[in-house]
């Protein structure tokens, strides 16, 4: 064993020895989730992770629940800064930055209809709130282009659509404000034309919360 692995061994940050809090449990229950989805782990240990990450109480016996399965680099060693339950920004509803991602997808398709939640989506975290979220803005998006798009075509044979395409257009625009005001405060709100309408290009749904 050289120095250099000698010392990672032998060195321990002291935050390893801090209370973890709920929130941190539940992105290590998050990324413990992702990675049984993946095809990563098996059923039986699985359930045994999950297990050790709720039960933790330190940042070391948390860490414990992922011995294998994540590669820490030296740099994240020495930090302590662990991949799997500690992210530079979290997500996740119960933060304020998951939330204003979550709500900021939904006022960019005001200039940027299917860009704007397009980019959101592909920059955020796999089973987060505000990659759920910026699906369903893209979802109605582009939902609403097509009703535009089918409304403008039938105006130029009947002029009756012609105020159908107005009050789309006041529709959609009420309807985006009002998903981005939920999802800037955290509620599972969903757009009710969507409720009736089964379109979903990219996939909304977050990992099942497990309980205490």
């Amino acid at each position: 064993m050289n120095a250099t692995h000698a010392y990672q061994h032998s060195f321990e940050h002291p935050s390893l020895n801090l209370l973890v809090t709920d929130a941190q449990r539940d992105r290590a229950v998050s990324y413990l989730q992702e990675a049984y989805a993946d095809g990563r782990l098996t059923e039986p240990d699985f359930d045994m992770r999950v297990g050790q990450a709720l039960k933790a109480r330190t940042r070391r016996e948390l860490n414990a629940a992922f011995a294998g399965l994540v590669q820490v680099t030296p740099t994240q060693q020495v930090f302590a800064a662990h991949p799997a339950y500690l992210p530079v920004v979290s997500q996740n509803s119960d933060s304020g930055s998951g939330r204003a991602a979550a709500g900021l997808a939904h006022l960019s398709t005001i200039p940027m209809p299917l860009l704007g939640p397009g980019i959101f989506y592909a920059v955020t975290a796999k089973g987060s709130y505000a990659r759920s979220q910026a699906a369903k803005a893209f979802n109605f998006q582009l939902f609403a282009l097509v009703i535009a798009a089918g409304l403008g075509l039938l105006s130029n044979l009947v002029g009756v659509f012609d105020a159908l395409g107005g009050i789309w257009m006041f529709a959609w625009f009420v309807l985006t404000i009002v998903g981005a005001v939920k999802a800037f405060s955290g509620e599972p709100w969903r757009n009710p034309i969507m409720k009736k309408v089964p379109f979903a290009v990219l996939d909304e749904r977050m990992p099942r919360a497990l309980g205490r």
